[in-house]
């Protein structure tokens, strides 16, 4: 028996208790409304997972970048911001990357989110795309998600590209995918071509939750406010805004990750590139003095690579 009488079960019981009817805790400190970050909460009998992203600061270099239209720069800022949310509930340790081929006239877009600092890029085939001369961004298509961790094979799933939109069809992936029913919603705001501010949220009933849950979180969904505007200097974390999605639920904030806008393209990376091509390729360009220029797609950053590095490739050791 414990001091006073209270067995270590009944001391167990009484600890639980008391932590299921406490107070929401939260991961301090929360970080300035500058900086971008992603949180995730988890209901303390597993009914539902949140997550909340803000990543303006990352989409706003992205677009600028990139040199997107207003139409671009808005499809670009939701998809790094869906695709971040969508990462961290498959594996936040892992690399992934989602493709989506489609025929519209955005053409093919890729985002990269990769561990360690939370970095965060995204390309687009036509990144000065305008929906009313143009026709529509994005139409039916496929979409594509690898997930990558070193050392080990990468795994890659495909599904239907729906169209009407990227919240729809990682809602879509989600559930016939991951088997998990998933509520998605991003805002974006957009001024001259670039993404000023964008935030997210992703919310999911997990096979604890009982249709009562359900039908609770969708009445708290109907009713809930964006978020973009939840985030304010006092609540970065737009946790009264949470408190209310979450109405009716106890939970905690349990975790929180970095997010930046990252490249890793290098001088190093083309050269190794280059190295990679038939060694008479290469000769060509050197007999022909011809520089190899390449752009990043993610950064669009130039690397030029002059004759005599050409000549290098070819010295014994490459």
């Amino acid at each position: 028996m414990a001091d006073g009488g209270e067995s270590a079960v009944e001391r167990y019981k009484r600890l639980r208790a008391e932590r299921l009817s406490g107070p929401t805790s939260w991961v301090e400190p929360a970080p300035p409304i500058a900086q971008d970050g992603l949180w995730r909460g988890l209901t303390r009998e597993g009914e539902m997972r949140l997550l909340v992203a803000r990543t303006s600061t990352a989409v706003r270099a992205i677009t600028a970048r990139l040199g997107c239209s207003d139409d671009v720069a808005r499809v670009v800022a939701e998809l790094a911001t869906a695709t971040l949310l969508v990462r961290s509930t498959l594996n936040p340790e892992a690399q992934v990357q989602l493709s989506i081929q489609n025929p519209g006239s955005a053409g093919r877009l890729l985002a990269d989110v990769f561990p360690g600092e939370g970095g965060l890029r995204v390309s687009v085939a036509t990144p000065g795309a305008v929906a009313a001369v143009d026709g529509p961004l994005l139409r039916d298509g496929l979409m594509q998600i690898a997930r990558s961790r070193p050392g080990r094979d990468p795994y890659v799933s495909s599904t239907e590209f729906l169209g009407s939109g990227i919240e729809t069809s990682m809602m879509e992936y989600l559930l016939h995918s991951e088997q998990i029913l998933s509520f998605l919603r991003i805002d974006v705001a957009v001024q001259d071509g670039v993404a000023t501010g964008a935030a997210g949220f992703l919310v999911q009933a997990m096979p604890e939750g009982s249709r009562a849950d359900l039908e609770r979180l969708v009445r708290n969904l109907d009713a809930i406010d964006p978020l973009r505007g939840a985030m304010t200097a006092e609540d970065p974390d737009a946790r009264a805004w949470a408190g209310r999605l979450l109405d009716g639920f106890r939970w905690d904030q349990v975790a929180r990750e970095k997010v930046a806008f990252a490249c890793r393209c290098s001088r190093e990376r083309v050269l190794a590139l280059l190295a990679g091509l038939p060694r008479e390729d290469i000769e060509d360009m050197v007999r022909r003095e011809d520089p190899a220029e390449t752009t990043c797609e993610f950064c669009r950053a130039v690397y030029r690579v002059a004759t005599p590095d050409l000549r290098g490739l070819l010295s014994p050791g490459h």
